[in-house]
């Protein structure tokens, strides 16, 4: 195969909109999407997954925030001056087998483990969030397959994709007491189907589709003391979400391919409290921007990422972030 591997998902922290709270009152609850999801970590060629056997992927990832966003899109009041910087490092190990079950198809499974580094800074006048500073994320483990590439009558690849079943364990750091973690404290389910297509040569088209149920959190976390319809908050769970990354590139050189990379992110469900509907919670995002890759040989890839939000509703908005990730395969 003449194309380097690519192997699945990644992790973008993100931040639900802590609303405008009443004078003297408790801040109404915020709940917020998992942290280890893939917001536009994956990109170009990400249907392929190069030759069968173990692969490792690192991914080094910094994006910075100055804005929360409300339901409208517009700067939320509630914050003076705010700023988030997030540095998150991810090892990933990845396997597929060389034995095929039927049509092309290859079991494997998928394993990531992230590092999050939280820096939050607010205003003096204001409400401020408080972060849990650095530690383990939350891992993401499941099963995929692989299928093999289609090829037409040159021998040339021209699609190829991978079903995956991932889950999202509540393993990262995590204190009841913080707005910001690097965990989530709560179990989410997160396939994926990822493809590349290659109309013509030099020429390539990658999405992926993510589905994301999340659990309840029964210890939500808050630094101050959160109500909702008049009764202390006892629990929370993160609406049902839905998105794609997506990416299209140009091989300017040999092996060297520029394109763009984004991603749209929607969340498709209420999040709830207590059991019932929070209104005016869903997030969105649109990410874009510029990216590259490097095909160094038939086992090692490199890639670089950049991204802009806009668009951006009950979360953090993203001012840049910038990605550098390097797969090696045994």
């Amino acid at each position: 195969m003449s194309l380097t591997r690519f192997l699945p998902a990644c992790l973008v922290l993100s931040f639900a909109s802590f609303a405008a709270q009443a004078a003297g009152g408790p801040p109404p609850p915020s709940v917020n999407e998992p942290s280890s999801i893939n917001l536009g970590s994956t990109s170009f060629y990400d249907g392929f997954a190069g030759p069968p056997g173990l692969s490792h992927l690192t991914y080094l990832k910094f994006s910075t925030a100055s804005s929360m966003r409300d339901s409208t899109g517009k700067n939320n009041s509630a914050f003076d001056n705010p700023k988030i910087n997030v540095i998150t490092l991810i090892n990933q190990l990845s396997y597929y087998s060389p034995d095929s079950i039927g049509g092309g198809a290859h079991l494997g499974w998928n394993l990531l483990v992230p590092i999050v580094s939280l820096d939050g800074n607010f205003g003096d006048n204001g409400a401020k969030l408080q972060d849990n500073g650095t530690g383990l994320g939350d891992i993401t483990v499941g099963p995929q397959i692989q299928f093999d590439p289609i090829v037409n009558a040159e021998g040339r690849p021209v699609f190829v994709q991978r079903l995956a079943f991932d889950t999202i364990l509540p393993t990262g750091k995590y204190d009841k007491h913080k707005d910001l973690n690097p965990g989530s404290h709560f179990v989410s389910l997160n396939p994926y189907w990822a493809a590349t297509w290659m109309p013509i040569p030099r020429w390539e088209v990658s999405w992926r589709l993510y589905y994301l149920y999340n659990f309840k959190n029964s210890d939500p976390a808050s630094s101050s003391a959160q109500s909702f319809e008049g009764q202390p908050v006892r629990d929370t769970r993160a609406g049902q979400s839905a998105w794609a990354n997506f990416s299209a590139s140009y091989e300017v050189f040999p092996k060297v391919s520029v394109g763009i990379n984004g991603y749209y992110f929607k969340q498709i469900s209420d999040d709830e409290v207590n059991g019932s509907r929070l209104s005016n919670s869903r997030e969105k995002v649109l990410g874009i921007g510029p990216g590259m890759f490097w095909k160094i040989s038939e086992g090692q890839g490199f890639w670089l990422n950049t991204y802009k939000e806009t668009g951006v509703e009950n979360r953090a908005r993203q001012d840049y972030a910038v990605q550098v990730r390097y797969a090696h395969t045994f």
